[in-house]
């Protein structure tokens, strides 16, 4: 019982941050319930149903105030889908050892792009291209963004972290999408792919559904709260907080997956 009071405390951080930043609850849940050794398809499934309804509510909110790009969105999670496919047979595959490793790289790969993502963006903006330019790279950003969405997907599936963490960048670096307008559209396009993946996972049997009830309840609180925030909060000193809590916990994890018994 005290692992579900803590995990909804943990779920109303991770349901804030998720929506906040636009890289899904997963990047905490799933942590969360890797240190209460959960197996890797587990987290992976008890995670996505928190993602799923944190979904829900930021993009209601993000939807209400025109934030979300509706086309690109659908655009996202149509090319994710199929990639859950693949990421439930991977998640079903890994041992504690490889999915706590992979994990770590996931984190890191989060607080790498959290504390870049404004650099990123400023570079971008600094970009100017002729509409030729535009018209002919058009089909070549579309096939980069959905070559990446379908890796968005495995990735999703795979650790239960949503795929946001793909997402945001791609709609940052490719379609040139400010940061609120990448985060809600990202949000939005992980309501489809967490779902995909949730529903594999269900059919298997998977999911802690006492345990991802809490923490969805916990998201859909702390999503709301964080997808009111996001349009009128400077974000900058919390990014770089969550990016260094980040990093301790990958180290966390590596340090467990040497501890464990070979």
């Amino acid at each position: 019982m005290n692992d579900l009071y803590v995990g909804f405390f943990v779920s109303l951080l991770a349901g804030f941050i998720g929506s906040l930043v636009g890289v899904g609850g997963g990047i905490i849940n799933g942590p969360y319930l890797s240190f209460l050794n959960y197996t890797p398809s587990q987290i992976s499934a008890t995670s996505l149903i928190a993602v799923f309804f944190s979904s829900i509510s930021s993009s209601i909110q993000f939807l209400r105030k025109k934030l979300v790009q509706i086309k690109i969105g659908l655009i996202l999670a149509t090319a994710s889908i199929p990639g859950t496919l693949i990421g439930v047979y991977l998640s079903n595959s890994f041992t504690y050892e490889q999915f706590r490793y992979f994990f770590a790289i996931i984190l890191l790969c989060t607080a790498t792009y959290l504390m870049l993502r404004h650099k990123l963006f400023a570079i971008q903006k600094l970009e100017s291209k002729s509409n030729s330019e535009i018209h002919t790279a058009k089909y070549i950003k579309l096939i980069f963004l959905i070559s990446l969405s379908f890796g968005a997907g495995i990735v999703s599936s795979s650790f239960g972290v949503g795929g946001g963490i793909i997402f945001v960048p791609c709609l940052i670096m490719i379609m040139k999408f400010s940061i609120k307008y990448s985060t809600a559209t990202s949000q939005f396009a992980l309501l489809f792919t967490s779902l995909s993946g949730l529903l594999l996972f269900v059919l298997q049997g998977r999911p802690d559904y006492q345990m991802g009830l809490i923490l969805a309840f916990g998201s859909i609180i702390g999503g709301t709260f964080g997808s009111l925030l996001a349009v009128r909060l400077s974000s900058s000193f919390l990014l770089r907080i969550f990016s260094g809590l980040l990093i301790l916990v990958s180290l966390k994890m590596i340090y467990d997956g040497l501890s464990l018994p070979k």
